[in-house]
């Protein structure tokens, strides 16, 4: 293990040896879950100090936000489950549903009266989800 390993001496990871930490869906529900309770935290947050139409943009741009996600880890198990094939059409999916979200969130903006501050926000929660569950399930491994 190199020095900046956080790996347990004697562990597998330690020795060289791979070990799945989570399983691909069971990793998606865990971001789903943790990244839903920040949306609403943020939104609640956002409705105090900045008004309505900041909670709103957070609860909707999470709502976009955590439909990215679900579609990703679903194009992802689809496409992860050996057959070569699918590769190409994942990544031409990931473009697909990119641009999707980006003309969703476009839309809420200019034609909603969402804030664009609790929007912009909100964006962020699935990757700090990302985090705290690998932490978390690193740190049970």
């Amino acid at each position: 293990a190199s020095s900046i390993s956080s790996a347990r001496p004697g562990s597998s990871a330690a020795r060289g040896g791979r070990q799945e930490v989570t399983g691909p869906t069971e990793l998606g529900r865990g971001v789903g879950l943790v990244a839903g309770i920040l949306v609403l935290a943020l939104a609640g947050v956002c409705g105090l100090l900045r008004g309505p139409a900041d909670a709103m943009g957070a609860l909707l741009g999470g709502t976009l936000t955590l439909l990215n996600f679900a579609g990703l880890t679903w194009a992802a198990d689809r496409a992860l489950t050996g057959r070569v094939a699918l590769r190409p059409v994942w990544i031409g999916a990931s473009w697909l549903r990119l641009g999707c979200l980006g003309g969703l969130a476009c839309l809420a903006v200019t034609q909603t009266g969402v804030g664009l501050t609790g929007l912009l926000l909100s964006l962020t929660l699935v990757p700090v989800a990302v985090v705290l569950v690998g932490l978390r399930a690193g740190r049970a491994a």
